[in-house]
């Protein structure tokens, strides 16, 4: 991976069915308001399955965040933030699974 092109770190989460009520929209706010202004980050999405009614659709999970980082070392440094701790503090022990998908930018996209 070369350092100059963007990295789109994404988590699917599922959660425990004892997970408060509220949780999702608990992790949505810690999103925006606590992981969006970490540097690096350049883009914070989050939601819910949309419900889409397709065979390739997986649409099990509680809640989806992706995390744009103007680069791999940006992405490697969140994991060791501070927010990062805290954030699985807070939130893990509501998890029954998580999966992470990392992606770099392609070859051929445009400079931005």
């Amino acid at each position: 991976m070369t350092d100059s092109k963007r990295l789109m770190h994404s988590v699917v989460f599922w959660l425990r069915t004892d997970a408060p009520a509220g949780t999702t929209a608990e992790i949505a706010t810690f999103y925006q308001q606590r992981i969006a202004p970490v540097a690096g980050v350049e883009q914070v999405f989050v939601g819910s399955p949309a419900g889409t009614d397709r065979d390739v659709v997986d649409n099990t999970c509680q809640i989806m965040s992706s995390v744009v980082f103007e680069s791999e070392a940006a992405a490697t440094a969140w994991q060791t933030d501070l927010v990062h701790d805290e954030f699985r503090e807070r939130f893990g022990p509501t998890f029954e699974r998580v999966i992470v998908y990392d992606t770099i930018e392609a070859q051929g996209t445009p400079d931005r």
